[in-house]
């Protein structure tokens, strides 16, 4: 495995992060394909059994790429996937929200928020995260 084969941000069940930083690589790769289902092995019958071998290698080194990246807590849910494409897909089905949904979920952290005992720094930092 190269330096360069390693995802950095693991993934913990918030997708945000992880969805556009893996995107990315697997672009820089030229592997999306085999999430956005573009790469199919071939567009012929004699095109697909030739390049089947590869196109597998390729889309296991996808999944095991998925898989390092996440929590191990989270690794058995993909195992009845035997794609990228389908793992993939299961992990924005699960894990993504939608914008509304998102949104009404941090005005209720918002609203729910109070300093308490902490100072006013600390209080107003809490406001400084991106996901």
């Amino acid at each position: 495995m190269e330096k360069s084969d390693n995802v950095c941000v693991r993934f913990t069940g918030k997708i945000y992060a992880w969805e556009f930083q893996l995107e990315t690589f697997l672009k820089c790769k030229t592997l999306w394909g085999h999430i956005d289902g573009s790469s199919n092995g071939g567009s012929t019958a004699e095109s697909y059994v030739a390049n089947k071998a590869t196109w597998d290698a390729k889309d296991n080194q996808i999944m095991s790429w998925i898989l390092r990246s996440m929590e191990p807590h989270l690794i058995l849910s993909l195992r009845p996937h035997r794609s990228a494409n389908a793992m993939w897909n299961y992990l924005k089905q699960v894990y993504k929200q939608d914008n509304n949904a998102r949104r009404f979920q941090l005005e209720l952290a918002i609203a729910n928020y109070t300093q308490g005992d902490l100072s006013f720094q600390d209080y107003y930092s809490v406001f400084d995260f991106v996901e």
